[in-house]
């Protein structure tokens, strides 16, 4: 039995501790991937849609071989504002629209091992409410939140537990608006949220909630002539601030979009306009990476004849570190392909999108940029922009969203033909490189509760420990306090066995040691 069980534990090492490759494949003819998240236990989750439009949800192991999957069939729902989160028990909330009372959201709760726990639509009962924000909530709470704004229902934000009850939901405006204020993306950040939204199509208003919804702080910049949109924000660990990547159309022609960063308190540190020579330029998704230090982008790029893949490093200053363009690979003339979504891991970031002749793509991109097959040439300018500051007051008001409970027909087929172009995914997982840390576990073999130790320099800014069992599922996941030393766990709702104490930020593993409980 000790044997089997050191067996198993150096596997659960390696998969920490493989070296990362880089690669472009495809994992089906047809169809497209438009979300990517990197889930804590190990492996990816994508959504997508198949050639028939049809959503499918699909759980992957490190080296995207196929753990579960679902295709959602119902007439009702719609493949739109496609989101999926994982909560911190390891659970799965999927969102897209419904085509149910004029338009409503769908929320879909998965089971971390891939059952199908709940489906429910929110609504109003007048009018549409099609959402756009997803966020699991903050610290150990294991439900989650979701967003968007419409005329019926401004920058609104829902806040729902773990069996899809709404705990609360509140709208936010800001008086200077003249059209519909909509919340875009959500952030937890440490026992708050940080929202990016917009109150004009001109502007940029970011804010701070609690976690019953109460506003902390915001901060609102216009820029006269730009109709910007700011789709999405990620946390910058390394300072404590926050990156918005966002679109806008203009009079150039739909060939600029942006990539704003802001520090801690929400001031706008730089606003970058990035503008191409070609046709049209799109940014689709954002993720940091080297701990904050650096944002990476994806899109696409359109020059009159093909959609190619468009892809920039920044650093945190808002400074091009480098910039990668690529066709498809495929032996046809036509090498339309496109970046929809992307994730981090580590220092390297995992992409996914659509090829025109190649279906659904994934790329596993290194620190340099380096794992796409057919790099071209790409010309873009980084111009920086200086935006008015407001100072206006914001408000907090009730809305009046409904749920129900629903059962959409889906089924769990979901067609897969891995092909690799170029690299190799063999031991991707992971370039989040483990930082050597000494955790000590006091008593252990355990029965009931242990005191977990570590060295309070190492624990900064966002750090979490997690419990996972021997086949490297995630049980148990905590925030730990910035600068503590220990942390209490009671044991005595698990079952016997060997399991791992890991000690983690939001983009690294500190350490892992071994606990053994035992009655």
């Amino acid at each position: 039995m000790k044997k089997f069980i050191n067996t198993a534990v150096l596997v659960f090492f390696v998969s920490f501790l493989q070296a990362q490759s880089t690669a472009y494949f495809k994992v089906a003819d047809n169809g497209s991937f438009e979300k990517i998240e990197r889930v804590t236990s190990g492996g990816y989750i994508t959504i997508g849609a198949d050639s028939a439009y049809k959503i499918q949800i699909m759980r992957w192991d490190n080296n995207f071989n196929i753990l579960w999957k679902y295709k959602l069939t119902d007439a009702n729902i719609s493949a739109i504002s496609l989101k999926i989160v994982e909560a911190n028990d390891g659970s799965f909330y999927f969102m897209c629209a419904s085509q149910e009372h004029t338009g409503s959201t769908l929320i879909i709760k998965f089971s971390s091992s891939g059952a199908l726990e709940w489906q429910k639509t929110y609504y109003l009962a007048s009018g549409n409410m099609n959402s756009i924000a997803l966020s699991k909530a903050t610290g150990s709470d294991n439900g989650f939140l979701f967003g968007g704004g419409q005329c019926t229902l401004y920058n609104y934000i829902i806040k729902c537990d773990a069996d899809g009850n709404i705990v609360w939901q509140k709208q936010y405006f800001y008086p200077l608006s003249t059209g519909v204020i909509t919340c875009w993306s959500i952030i937890p950040d440490g026992n708050e949220y940080v929202v990016s939204s917009g109150y004009n199509i001109n502007s940029l208003l970011t804010f701070k909630i609690d976690a019953l919804g109460n506003l902390n702080s915001h901060t609102a910049y216009t820029y006269t002539g730009m109709q910007i949109i700011p789709t999405r924000i990620v946390k910058l660990n390394s300072t404590g601030g926050y990156a918005i990547m966002g679109n806008y159309n203009s009079s150039n022609d739909n060939k600029t979009e942006f990539v704003a960063i802001y520090d801690q308190s929400l001031n706008l540190l730089t606003f970058n306009e990035l503008t191409v020579t070609y046709t049209q330029f799109t940014l689709t998704d954002i993720t940091a990476s080297n701990n904050g230090k650096n944002v990476v982008v994806v899109g696409s790029i359109y020059d009159g004849s093909a959609f190619t893949i468009a892809m920039i490093n920044l650093t945190n200053s808002g400074t091009i570190n480098w910039k990668k363009r690529a066709a498809g690979n495929t032996a046809t003339t036509n090498k339309n392909v496109e970046f929809r979504g992307i994730t981090q891991n580590g220092n390297t970031t995992v992409h996914v999108g659509h090829g025109y002749n190649e279906g659904r793509i994934i790329s596993i991109i290194d620190t340099n940029g380096n794992g796409l097959c057919n790099d071209i040439g790409f010309d873009i300018s980084n111009i920086h922009k200086t935006l008015a500051l407001q100072s206006q007051t914001m408000s907090v008001a009730a809305a009046n969203a409904l749920s129900a409970s629903v059962s959409y027909t889906y089924n769990t087929s979901a067609s897969y033909n891995k092909v690799v172009y170029c690299g190799s995914i063999s031991g991707i997982e992971s370039n989040a490189a483990i930082i050597p840390m000494t955790i000590n576990i006091c008593p252990n073999p355990v029965s009931e509760k242990c005191i977990v130790t570590y060295p309070s320099d190492n624990i900064n800014g966002i750090s979490f420990i997690s419990v996972f069992n021997i086949s490297g599922q995630l049980i148990f996941k905590s925030q730990i306090p910035a600068s503590s030393m220990s942390t209490e766990l009671d044991l005595s709702n698990f079952n016997e066995g060997l399991y791992m104490v890991q000690i983690s930020s939001e983009n690294k593993i500190l350490g892992n040691e071994k606990l053994l409980i035992v009655r």
